[in-house]
C-alpha cells in the first residue's frame, strides 16, 4: 500500500471516529438534557398543584384544580396512604400508568415509541388526609428533535469529510511530493552513477527542507569522495609505475647479462634497493593518507611543549646527524598530541630532505601555538607554492627522486591540519630557503615560569 492511500486512509478514519464520537456524546447530552428540563417543568408543575390543594378548605372543586395542573396527553393520579387509588385523571383513553424508581428524581419509559416521565409529589387534602399525587408526562416532541438531531448530525459528519479529504490530499501532496523527488533522484544516481542533487527553496526551513539539504551534502560529500578516489587511484598508479619500470628494466639486464660483470651488477642492485625503498615509503605514506580521511576523534591532552617538541628533534638529529636549533618556551599546552606530533615530524623532515644547512625552530603561545620550522636549502619556485598540498605534486621530480620524497607527505600535513583546525602557510624563496609557519589553536592550557 503507497503511503499516500495509508494517509488518505488513516486520516479519514481517524476523522471519522472523532466524528462519531463527538456528535454521539452530543446527542446523548443533548437527550439527557432534553428529559432533565422537561422533569424540572414536571416538578414546577407538581409544585404548584400540592400548593393550591393545600389551600383548600373542602373538596369542592377539587376535580377542576387537578384537571388544571393535567399535564397535556398526560395523567394525575392520587393515592392515599395505603397506596389505594383514590382519583384518576387523564386526557386520553389508552392506559399510561407504569411504576415509579424510588431511587430517581423521576422515572422515564417509552410507551408506544414516545417517551414518558413521571414523578410523585405529596399532597395534603382538605380533609388532612395526606396523599401523593403522581404526574405523567408524554414527550413527543422529544422523539421528534432526537431524530431532527440525529439527522443533522449525520449529514454533519458526511459534510464534513468531504474538505477532510481534500485536506488529506493536500497534506499528502506535501508529504509525498518531496519523498517521491528523493526518492526519484536516488534512483536515477543509482542507475546513472551521479551525484544530482534536490533543489532546495531558501525560504523553507522545514523537516523535508532540512532532510533535503542533509542529503545534498550527503552527495556533495560522495561526489568529493569519488574525485579523490579516483585521484588517489589514478596518481598511485602513475607513481607506482615508474620504481616498477626501473625495478623490472634492471631485473631484465641481470637476467640478460647475468651477475658476470659486477660493476653492471652492483648498479642494478642498488637501482633496485632504491626504487624498492621508495616504493615501501610511498605505500606507507598511502596508508598514512588514507588513515587521516577517517573521521578520527580529536583527543585533547595538556602537555609540555618543550620536551615535545625536543624528542621530535632529537630523534631526526640521532638518524640524519642534522644541526637544529630550538627555541621553544616553558608552557604547557592543550591539543591532540599524537597528531600534533606527526604534522611536526613532516615539516621538519621535509627540511631536512632539502636542506644541508641548520634548520631553525621557534615557538611562541599567545592565544594559539605558533610554530615556525626554518631551513636555508634550495627553497620552492613561487608558481609551486599553491600546489604544495595536493596529492603526489613536486616541484622537482628529479630531486624528490633523490631525496626518497613522493609528493604525498605535505598533503598527509594538510589533513591533519585540518583535523586541528590549524593553518598552514609556506614562504620560501629560491637558493634562499623556506619557513613553515603553523598555527595552532588551543583549548586551553597553562603558561608558567620556568
Amino acid at each position: 500500500m503507497k503511503l499516500n492511500t495509508k494517509v488518505n486512509l488513516f486520516s479519514m478514519l481517524l476523522t471519522s471516529v472523532i466524528l462519531i464520537g463527538s456528535f454521539t456524546g452530543i446527542y446523548y447530552l443533548y437527550k439527557e438534557f432534553a428529559f432533565s428540563t422537561e422533569a424540572e417543568q414536571l416538578q414546577a408543575r407538581a409544585n404548584e398543584l400540592t400548593t393550591a390543594i393545600s389551600a383548600l378548605d373542602t373538596t369542592d372543586g377539587i376535580d377542576s384544580i387537578f384537571g388544571a395542573f393535567l399535564p397535556t396527553d398526560g395523567a394525575i393520579f392520587v393515592y392515599d396512604s395505603d397506596g389505594n387509588q383514590i382519583k384518576r385523571l387523564q386526557k386520553t383513553s389508552e392506559k399510561i400508568d407504569y411504576k415509579l424508581d424510588p431511587a430517581q428524581h423521576y422515572t422515564e419509559k417509552t410507551i408506544r415509541d414516545i417517551p414518558h416521565i413521571a414523578l410523585a409529589a405529596p399532597i395534603i387534602l382538605p380533609d388532612d388526609e395526606i396523599a401523593e399525587a403522581k404526574l405523567i408526562q408524554p414527550l413527543p416532541t422529544i422523539t421528534e428533535n432526537m431524530n431532527r438531531l440525529l439527522i443533522i448530525l449525520v449529514l454533519m459528519t458526511l459534510v464534513a469529510l468531504i474538505p477532510i479529504y481534500l485536506a488529506s490530499q493536500l497534506f499528502v501532496r506535501l508529504i509525498v511530493k518531496p519523498v517521491q523527488q528523493l526518492t526519484t533522484t536516488m534512483e536515477k544516481n543509482i542507475q546513472q552513477s551521479s551525484y544530482e542533487q534536490i533543489p532546495v527553496r531558501k525560504q523553507s526551513n522545514d523537516e523535508f527542507a532540512q532532510m533535503a539539504t542533509t542529503y545534498n551534502h550527503l552527495m556533495a560529500q560522495l561526489e568529493d569522495a569519488h574525485d579523490k578516489q579516483q585521484q588517489f587511484v589514478g596518481n598511485a598508479s602513475h607513481e607506482l609505475k615508474t620504481p616498477l619500470t626501473v625495478i623490472e628494466s634492471y631485473t631484465k639486464l641481470l637476467k640478460r647479462r647475468g651477475t658476470q660483470d659486477a660493476k653492471i651488477t652492483e648498479e642494478a642492485l642498488e637501482a633496485i634497493l632504491k626504487e624498492t625503498t621508495n616504493m615501501k615509503a610511498m605505500i606507507e605514506q598511502m596508508l598514512a593518507l588514507a588513515k587521516t580521511n577517517e573521521m578520527t576523534k580529536i583527543q585533547m591532552t595538556t602537555f609540555a611543549l618543550q620536551p615535545f617538541i625536543e624528542q621530535i628533534v632529537q630523534s631526526i638529529k640521532a638518524a640524519y646527524h642534522r644541526e637544529i636549533l630550538v627555541n621553544i618556551p616553558d608552557v604547557e599546552i592543550t591539543t591532540d598530541e599524537a597528531k600534533l606530533k606527526q604534522l611536526l615530524f613532516i615539516f621538519i623532515d621535509n627540511a631536512r630532505k632539502y636542506s644541508d644547512d641548520i634548520i631553525k625552530i621557534h615557538a611562541s603561545v599567545k592565544n594559539d601555538l605558533h610554530i615556525s620550522i626554518q631551513d636555508f636549502g634550495v627553497g620552492i619556485p613561487e608558481e609551486d607554492l599553491p600546489n604544495l598540498f595536493h596529492r603526489f605534486y613536486r616541484v622537482d621530480k628529479d630531486r624528490n627522486r633523490k631525496t626518497g620524497g613522493t609528493g604525498i607527505g605535505l598533503s598527509i600535513a594538510k589533513e591533519l591540519a585540518d583535523r586541528l583546525n590549524a593553518e598552514v602557510s609556506i614562504d620560501s624563496e629560491l637558493g634562499k630557503g623556506t619557513t613553515v609557519l603553523l598555527i595552532v589553536p588551543l583549548a586551553g592550557g597553562a603558561q608558567h615560569e620556568s
